[in-house]
């Protein structure tokens, strides 16, 4: 694998990733904080914000060369069934390295776009904007809602990368529509308990980047909950993608 491979896929990670952080925590922010033309526009308008937050960045990517993971646990899971890195193993780092900067750079401008707004909403709506959070705090629980809202994400884009498998005939543009159909199916079925984060790189990298916040109003980054977010997912894509591998 030559270099320009590495950093193209690096690149494009970085460029869908934030314009998923972009997008979705956008509509997150339009929906929770103060005064925005889109206040209170509530659960609705937030799952299918994500929806086509998810579409648009994989799209894009997937158009100018991308694979469109933009997502930690969908790597996971193409390592898990093993074919898509296979003798490029190097390339798992460009991609995980992509999407962490990417959901930094997204994040750090749905900040900048929203910034007097966040100055006048309280720490909740503030941290809403950033990172998921339960509405029941149970370890259990939490992390069963995050598990299979990812593991039903993770076998659809599996099934869109390898259509012979079902026989769907899924390519190009059809596949980013449909995992951003899924992603909106997700959120009104299944998050609704955790805010359905099912994906590490759009929870954890914002929550960091509210931690380093210079704002004293904005409370705490809930620490404690962070982990559930990333070790559902990761599991999630673990399970998925040895399915497809044994199937």
């Amino acid at each position: 694998m030559d270099i320009s491979t590495f950093f193209q896929h690096f690149g494009l990670e970085l460029f869908g990733t934030f314009l998923l952080i972009l997008l979705g925590n956008g509509i997150v922010a339009n929906a929770v904080l103060r005064d925005t033309k889109g206040g209170n526009s509530g659960w609705v308008g937030i799952t299918f914000g994500w929806g086509l937050a998810v579409f648009v960045g994989a799209l894009i990517s997937t158009a100018l060369g991308g694979a469109a993971h933009l997502n930690p646990a969908v790597t996971v899971a193409f390592i898990a069934e093993g074919s898509f890195f296979a003798g490029n193993e190097l390339l798992i780092l460009a991609f995980f390295l992509g999407q962490i900067a990417g959901a930094a750079l997204g994040q750090i401008t749905v900040n900048g776009i929203y910034f007097k707004h966040l100055q006048a909403s309280d720490s909740e709506s503030i941290l809403a904007t950033h990172a998921t959070g339960p509405q029941n705090r149970n370890i259990f629980l939490n992390l069963l809602a995050e598990f299979f809202g990812t593991f039903v994400l993770v076998m659809m884009i599996l099934a869109t990368a390898f259509p012979e498998f079902l026989g769907l005939g899924i390519a190009g543009w059809n596949g980013p529509i449909i995992v951003g159909i899924t992603v909106i199916a997700i959120g009104l079925s299944l998050g609704g308990t955790t805010g359905y984060a099912i994906n590490p790189a759009r929870d954890l990298i914002p929550r960091i980047v509210h931690q380093l916040m210079p704002m004293s109003a904005k409370g705490s980054s809930d620490w404690k909950y962070a982990w559930i977010p990333v070790a559902g997912p990761v599991a999630a894509g673990l399970v998925g993608g040895l399915i497809f591998l044994a199937f």
